[in-house]
């Protein structure tokens, strides 16, 4: 296991949030989009949190950053967005979203997902895309988006178990 988490620890970056913003709106560019102040604080609320927040929870945070009410609609809206250009990821078995860490590419949704603390930790696996592809492909099945998430305990709970 000390190899797999090794890799999985190099694999596993923490958003920072200081490149992010110029990079999210390069991306938009690209896309022919554009961050918004509003989209803009959003996506900022998502990047400062350790773990993922479900869009009434994202609500609470603006709202309490912001001083007013913000409708659910409205936030729902800048997380459709966000999500269109690959700025943030929704975790199906959590109904929640969580900010991308590898923005600078396209990429397949790998989450390692913490049942104790909640953290959520994207990873990157070649070997995994190309297995569930080959996989895919032997069925005759055209994907249209694959996301992984697997449950369990991260490191840090399991040492915080251990002591």
């Amino acid at each position: 296991m000390g190899q797999m988490s090794n890799q999985v620890e190099e694999q596993a970056d923490h958003v920072n949030a200081d490149g992010s913003i110029s990079l999210a709106e390069a991306r938009c560019k690209a896309a022919g989009e554009r961050l918004t102040p509003a989209r803009r604080e959003a996506y900022l609320a998502m990047l400062e949190q350790d773990k993922p927040l479900s869009a009434y929870e994202l609500i609470a945070v603006l709202e309490k950053q912001k001083g007013k009410k913000i409708a659910p609609l409205t936030v729902y809206r800048h997380l459709d967005f966000l999500m269109r250009v690959g700025l943030v990821h929704r975790l199906e078995s959590t109904h929640s979203y969580v900010a991308c860490v590898h923005p600078e590419h396209t990429h397949e949704s790998h989450y390692l997902l913490c049942s104790e603390c909640g953290s959520a930790d994207e990873v990157e696996s070649r070997a995994l895309g190309s297995l569930l592809d080959e996989i895919a492909d032997r069925h005759g099945f055209q994907p249209e988006n694959a996301i992984v998430e697997i449950k369990g305990v991260c490191g840090d709970c399991v040492t915080d178990e251990g002591e």
